[in-house]
């Protein structure tokens, strides 16, 4: 086990660990056939630490050497109702806000094409994707839409780009700091370009002890004062930050500058807040832990029937913590390109919304309470009426 010490946000040495997973699942979105497979996927400690210099969270032991991505990598969010009302008001705001119309879009870690799709369409622009994980044909075929599944690197600087986006790609690259860095040599002299990222926020994890959103694909955490850090380190000069989706994701847009700037977000929290953060989480997640473990131990002996609604990466946290209890019978998620898998790490078989017809659940986890409604009414229309337990 390797471990990284030097901080890979500001490259100080001056790290220490404050939290550790045991034994989970080294990926949560492969897609795997067979249970089999499943159980037989690597499993690694995550050792979260903190950074007394910058406040970067990262997991101090992270193999870098696995592929995460092109071995069958699912994580596509766009068959929710829900999902789909939040990313197109989010591609809105931006078309409005930057007049992001017949220009040059690029969204480096594209995953399957949904968002720089619907900037192309909502605002008749010109998009490139990049992402080693890309899968042709989940979106419509659109002229002005093309995709390269390669990793983003500085040759990608000579693309025709007006704006570049990145969502939900930075919390799964170690080398941050490198990272942002071959992203602002890519973008050069160039003044009048706009950065969009959208990431995880760690606060949110913290002050709710969320170790359900902690696994080992995201070995990055970012808080709004650590993501601030991290793009003033490499010339940028933050435009606008802020929280959305029940503070679930962090948003931070930027532009290229030539000096480090001293403009500070009014989000943005100072390192010892979020070290006392840290050390509150040490203590309140073991008693969020073993509550759970209560109650699912009361369920099982009473015979109840318990389902995890969303699977993937939550699922995948949550179990991994709590799977020795077997009180979950079934895990369910509307990606059709999900059912029929098993769980990395954990075997149990992911179910649709139709199955459920069968086998009748008396109680439903949701592993995010921002679809409670549309679960609730797709339960419904089954005529399922399940105990519901948001988190």
């Amino acid at each position: 086990m390797t471990r990284h010490d030097f901080c890979p946000s500001c490259h100080e040495n001056d790290t220490e660990d404050f939290f550790k997973i045991r034994n989970a699942p080294t990926q949560s979105l492969l897609t795997v056939k067979s249970s089999d497979e499943a159980l037989a996927v690597k499993r690694d400690d995550i050792n979260l630490g903190f950074c007394s210099k910058c406040g970067f969270i990262y997991n101090t032991t992270f193999d870098t050497t696995i592929d995460y991505f092109t071995q069958g990598y699912e994580d596509q969010q766009g068959f929710s109702p829900t999902f789909k009302k939040f990313i197109t008001g989010i591609c809105n705001r931006i078309i409005d806000k930057y007049d992001l119309r017949e220009k040059d879009v690029i969204e480096i870690g594209c995953g399957k094409g949904d968002f720089i799709s619907l900037l192309c369409e909502l605002g008749n622009n010109r998009g490139t994707g990049i992402d080693p994980a890309y899968v042709p044909g989940r979106v419509q075929p659109n002229p002005s839409l093309r995709f390269i599944p390669e990793f983003y690197s500085q040759k990608h600087g000579s693309l025709p780009y007006d704006f570049i986006c990145c969502r939900h790609t930075l919390e799964h690259i170690h080398e941050t700091g490198n990272f942002l860095e071959t992203i602002r040599n890519s973008i050069g002299n160039r003044k009048d370009v706009v950065v969009f990222f959208e990431v995880p926020s760690i606060s949110r994890i913290l002050k709710k002890q969320a170790f359900w959103d902690i696994f080992y694909e995201h070995c990055t955490y970012y808080s709004p004062g650590s993501l601030g850090r991290l793009f003033r380190l490499n010339r940028f000069e933050i435009l606008d930050m802020y929280l959305e989706y029940d503070d679930q994701y962090l948003f931070i847009e930027a532009r290229p500058v030539d000096d480090v700037s001293d403009k500070i977000q009014p989000l943005e929290e100072g390192i010892d807040e979020l070290r006392e953060l840290t050390r509150n989480f040490t203590v309140e997640v073991n008693q969020r832990l073993d509550k759970w473990r209560h109650d699912l131990k009361s369920l099982k002996d009473a015979g109840r029937k318990t389902v995890i609604w969303g699977g993937g990466s939550k699922s995948v946290g949550f179990l991994t913590n709590l799977d020795e209890m077997k009180a979950i019978d079934h895990v369910v998620d509307i990606n059709p390109h999900m059912q029929g898998n098993y769980i990395p790490g954990i075997g149990i078989r992911y179910l649709g919304p139709y199955d459920l017809v069968k086998h009748k659940p008396d109680v439903v986890i949701i592993m995010n309470s921002v679809y409670k409604d549309e679960i609730n009414r797709m339960l419904n229309e089954r005529n399922l009426y399940p105990e519901l337990v948001g988190l």
